[in-house]
């Protein structure tokens, strides 16, 4: 399975998407990135050789961290696509950074292609929620699915908006593990977004929403 290796890489400590595309174009692929010997690291750009022997030895612990994942995902009917599946949004492709694994709670579909965001402020007024939410309510009954980060405020008004239209999908894009509730008072919504949607996030199962994360 090629998500075994590409999640190999992404729970690597010290390698990023960036990075770990780099390891995988000088290997030849995710498989051959996950086993790729300390000579061939240390010719990575970003690598070398002080850093090489270290990242060796964190791929090695990675491949069991890897299969621990992928057993959690699978018993708590979490979705992981990488680059090489259909499934992976094109468009994210084309930016810097795409990440190297993708979590999902719910499907991407084709149509989702055809998106459109609405983010602001947690801290919005009475009239930037009700805004944010008829937005999303037209939006979506004209086809668009909407996307937003699930935070309080303008995030969650979005998608509530999207998912009182019938047939609206919107997508939550988190700065944290799927598996994690935050804002927890979102816990109902985000099991409505997963149903008519996708909970989507490029961190680990796990991951605490920290500062650093939601950009």
């Amino acid at each position: 399975m090629a998500i075994e290796h590409w999640l190999c890489l992404a729970l690597t400590a010290g390698i990023g998407p960036i990075l770990g595309r780099r390891i995988i174009a000088a290997a030849g692929s995710a498989q051959a990135a996950c086993c790729a010997s300390v000579a061939l690291l240390a010719q990575v750009q970003g690598i070398g050789s002080e850093k090489a022997p270290r990242l060796h030895g964190a791929l090695a612990k990675a491949k069991e961290l890897a299969q621990r994942e992928l057993q959690r995902c699978a018993t708590c009917g979490y979705g992981l696509i990488c680059p090489e599946d259909e499934a992976y949004p094109p468009m994210l492709q084309l930016i810097d950074d795409p990440p190297l694994v993708l979590y999902m709670r719910g499907q991407l579909e084709p149509r989702d292609l055809n998106a459109l965001a609405i983010v602001g402020s947690r801290r919005c007024s009475f009239y930037g929620r009700e805004q944010s939410q008829r937005f999303a309510a037209l939006l979506a009954g004209s086809g668009f699915t909407i996307v937003s980060g699930g935070a309080r405020g303008v995030d969650s008004a979005a998608h509530q908006g999207a998912l009182s239209h019938p047939l609206g999908r919107t997508i939550a894009v988190l700065g944290c593990g799927v598996d994690q509730v935050y804002p927890p008072e979102n816990g109902p919504l985000f099991d409505q977004i997963a149903g008519r949607g996708v909970v989507l996030s490029e961190f680990p199962l796990g991951t605490a929403p920290t500062p650093d994360n939601f950009p």
